[in-house]
């Protein structure tokens, strides 16, 4: 089976009945990106690995130890490190500050995916994805 070109999974700390969640989340963000016409050019797809962390703390001060931490980008939920060599987007979105929240955690994740992936896609002139 081929890899989705963006994919979604969870820190070791999460519970296995996130899986579903996940699969669902993967799926809808690779359609949109199909719908905007992302995957046209096979020489120039960029590829994402979303990871699903309770905090940017824990994921950053990991980070921190094995790559430069001035590369990434840090925003509100969510950090991520571009490689242009690759095309390739390492991410993590966090979801602690959800969880305290109690508001419309599926929704808050799709925003946070999306801020990752148009921050990105607007450097190599790509439509903008939306909810």
């Amino acid at each position: 089976m081929q890899q989705f070109p963006m994919t979604i999974s969870a820190a070791g700390n999460f519970s296995d009945s996130l899986k579903p969640l996940l699969a669902e989340l993967e799926m809808w963000l690779n359609f949109q990106a199909l719908k905007a016409d992302w995957y046209s050019n096979e020489a120039h797809v960029l590829q994402f690995n979303f990871s699903l962390v309770r905090s940017l703390t824990d994921a950053m001060a990991q980070q921190t130890r094995e790559t430069d931490s001035s590369s990434w980008v840090v925003a509100g939920g969510y950090a991520y490190l571009f490689e242009a060599k690759t095309l390739h987007t390492e991410a993590y979105i966090a979801v602690d500050d959800l969880l305290k929240s109690g508001i419309g955690i599926e929704r808050e994740i799709k925003t946070r995916l999306l801020a990752v992936a148009n921050a990105v896609a607007v450097e190599h002139d790509l439509l903008r994805l939306s909810l």
